[in-house]
């Protein structure tokens, strides 16, 4: 049909079907225009849907931001469950690593560290993080049900040494992430958390 305007042309879509068009349209926004560049009216275009299904379902654009980074980050650093908290940690910053070092990772990292007074943005950042750390810490906590890490390790900690170690190496140093890098940091954890941070292996004097 012709002469039609765009937003006639756009589909009425809902549920996971809307969620998903609208997110890799997000994600392909960011990439190309920049985190600072979303706006819901250029998302509901590339998406082919309805801006109103936008302002409903999300309602700010920093929550479809954090949405969308949050469900790429996922697939992109999945939690891996190999039965072994080494080989899951090792898989966990390797795939990290690669992603941070992304487009899209990248302007994740800058998501998450520019300071802003938007405090909508704020609550989006913590959203973020709160979502992210909940999942990578399963890692340590599934390594304590096995026996193979101590009761009284911080599984927050642990995932952000490994983190931080990656977001450093992409925002500070500006090089390449070592591929071997994520292997060593992981071995140079990994006495600690079998023995935990009460143990010092030192006789305790009678």
């Amino acid at each position: 049909m012709t002469g039609q305007t765009n937003e006639e042309r756009r589909v009425a879509v809902r549920g996971a079907k809307l969620r998903a068009l609208v997110l890799e349209a997000t994600i392909k926004r960011i990439a190309e225009a920049g985190i600072d560049q979303v706006r819901f009216a250029d998302v509901a275009t590339e998406a082919g849907v309805h801006e109103s299904s936008l302002y409903r379902r999300w309602r700010t654009v920093p929550r479809l931001i954090v949405d969308a980074l949050t469900e790429r980050a996922g697939s992109e650093v999945p939690v891996p469950d190999t039965g072994s908290v080494r080989k899951d940690l090792e898989l966990f910053t390797s795939d990290l690593a690669r992603f941070a070092q992304t487009p899209i990772g990248t302007a994740l990292i800058r998501f998450t560290v520019v300071l802003d007074d938007d405090p909508g943005i704020e609550e989006a950042r913590g959203e973020f993080w709160r979502r992210r750390l909940a999942a990578a810490e399963e890692i340590v906590e599934r390594g304590k049900r096995r026996g193979e890490v101590a009761e009284d390790i911080d599984a927050r900690l642990v995932v952000l040494t490994l983190g931080g170690l990656i977001h450093l190496h992409v925002t500070h140093l500006g090089t390449a992430v070592p591929d071997a890098l994520p292997a060593q940091a992981v071995a140079l954890l990994m006495p600690g958390l079998a023995q935990g941070p009460g143990d010092t292996g030192v006789p305790v004097a009678a």
